[in-house]
């Protein structure tokens, strides 16, 4: 029996698989943000105080600041809201991995769509956002040279593993050239993810992030629209759309921020903690984007 058509009223969270889900996907995704901040506010009441940083190299933005907050030059947080704000990234990490551990089980057919085919590629992308929280809140607890590395390193990862949702979703498998035979393409780009946020985040220093983030962006854009476009192919298009407007909000507000016009140096509503907040928006929105595909069963 073919896979029902997803504009015959098919329920929003059967379309995203997310309906059903256990109770210990949950209790682990919020279990493990929740000891991240339990570990992470152990170090900063232990070390408020210390100037645990001194000694390391000082990124640019601690000899010059970009961002409106104010810089404790002794103390282990350096910037408090742009350090704290980074669990979102942690939480949505731990949840898609949870969301990959759970689409495993099931086993789910390609008609369902690439993610849920394709699990590894979620959990991927759940280790990146852990990264991308620790990498950022790194940076903006010391504002060292080697935080600004982790931070940068973790914004090519996450890239990287959106990328590869859109390639996958374009071209899910592959057939050999004179055979046959017929192979999936996620462990081959499972590999390039893992490979290509290793080489960014070592050769960090190497490239100028705007540009090769703008490369990446372009592609991500055009398989993600092919995909929105392609016959026998369905996504909610209105994800896409959600991912991009959070993108386009937070630039403002994180321009706002860079030019002293969001808040004051110690308000709880600083511009680059909403940045990270709506980032994390747009990953989420990417994320069920790709994850609402469904495809027309053959035969």
């Amino acid at each position: 029996m073919p896979f029902p058509n997803f504009r015959t009223g098919v329920p929003p969270l059967e379309r995203l698989k997310l309906s059903g889900i256990p109770t210990w996907v949950h209790v682990f995704a919020l279990g493990g943000t929740g000891l991240t901040l339990f570990l992470t506010a152990l170090v900063f009441l232990g070390f408020k105080e210390v100037p645990v940083w001194t000694d390391w190299k000082p990124a640019q933005e601690f000899l010059q600041p970009e961002y409106g907050e104010r810089i404790y030059p002794d103390s282990v947080f350096r910037t408090r809201m742009n350090t704290w704000s980074n669990l979102v990234y942690v939480c949505f990490g731990f949840y898609a991995i949870a969301l990959a551990l759970f689409d495993w089980k099931r086993k789910l057919s390609l008609d369902r769509g690439y993610l849920t085919f394709a699990p590894l590629q979620t959990f991927l992308f759940g280790l990146t956002g852990i990264y991308l929280g620790l990498g950022s809140g790194f940076f903006h607890a010391s504002l060292t040279h080697y935080g600004q590395q982790c931070d940068v390193g973790a914004m090519y990862a996450t890239l990287i593993a959106l990328v590869s949702f859109a390639l996958g979703s374009w071209l899910p498998i592959m057939r050999v050239p004179k055979t046959r035979q017929i192979f999936p393409t996620w462990p081959v780009l499972s590999v390039l993810v893992v490979l290509g946020s290793i080489y960014f985040t070592y050769y960090k220093w190497e490239y100028s992030f705007t540009e090769i983030s703008g490369y990446l962006s372009g592609i991500l854009f055009l398989f993600a629209g092919v995909s929105a476009i392609t016959p026998g192919k369905y996504l909610q298009f209105r994800w896409f759309l959600a991912g991009v407007l959070c993108l386009v909000l937070g630039s403002k507000i994180r321009d706002l921020d860079i030019s002293d016009q969001f808040t004051g140096p110690d308000s709880l509503l600083q511009g680059h903690a909403i940045w990270h907040v709506l980032t994390c928006g747009m990953y989420v929105c990417l994320f069920l984007y790709f994850r609402s595909e469904e495809r027309e069963a053959k035969g």
